[in-house]
């Protein structure tokens, strides 16, 4: 199968990170894997991947598992392994410059300070490719609290929130696959609730 994206989820690997703002990336990429009905994830390097189908189109769901701030590593060496550009890559992250479950997709862009978009930043040289962005906000969290309430399981009532964040997230995601990215981010950004903060991180 030819993949023509690459969708990257991050998030942090291992059990105690489960359920984290942080790991919102890997939980919209376990929901696309269910969605397209593609394999279980599998280890590739430093990733766990599912390669996927969605009408006709397929597409690599890698997981890094190398720990947030070294995502970029995995994802720069996969993108090479399947001689994709960046413009075939797909990142999806968690934002604290949004409002709670919020989802924003963007063509380019910088990286809001977050670790794993700035390592993949770093090993591509470049800003521009595809993003989609999962507002985790906060603002009962003090700045110097953010750190703790990125790494610390949600409780139920808001991570069903960040659920139903990632399953418009992971449709987004297949749009995109099956029409452009840009086609996906009309679509998708004009259906998100009218704000003030859309250009956030």
């Amino acid at each position: 199968m030819a993949v023509e994206y690459l969708v990257a989820g991050l998030g942090n690997p291992g059990p105690r990170y489960d359920r984290s703002p942080h790991n919102a990336g890997f939980l919209v990429a376990d929901r696309l894997r269910a969605l397209a009905r593609g394999p279980a994830f599998s280890r590739r390097g430093e990733a766990e991947v599912s390669l996927c189908r969605w009408r006709g189109n397929g597409f690599l769901l890698v997981k890094p598992q190398t720990f947030m701030n070294l995502s970029g590593r995995a994802v720069a060496r996969l993108l090479h392994e399947e001689d994709l550009l960046p413009e075939r890559l797909v990142v999806v992250f968690d934002d604290l410059d949004l409002p709670f479950g919020r989802v924003r997709l963007r063509p380019s862009g910088g990286t809001g300070g977050h670790h794993g978009m700035e390592s993949i930043v770093e090993h591509l040289g470049t800003t521009a490719f595809p993003r989609v962005r999962l507002g985790i906000q906060d603002p009962s969290v003090p700045k110097e609290g953010q750190v703790d309430y990125l790494l610390t399981p949600l409780p139920p009532e808001r991570y069903g929130i960040l659920e139903e964040a990632a399953e418009r997230a992971a449709r987004a995601v297949l749009d995109a696959v099956a029409a452009g990215f840009t086609a996906a981010m009309n679509r998708h950004n004009r259906r998100e609730p009218v704000g003030g903060d859309e250009e956030g991180g």
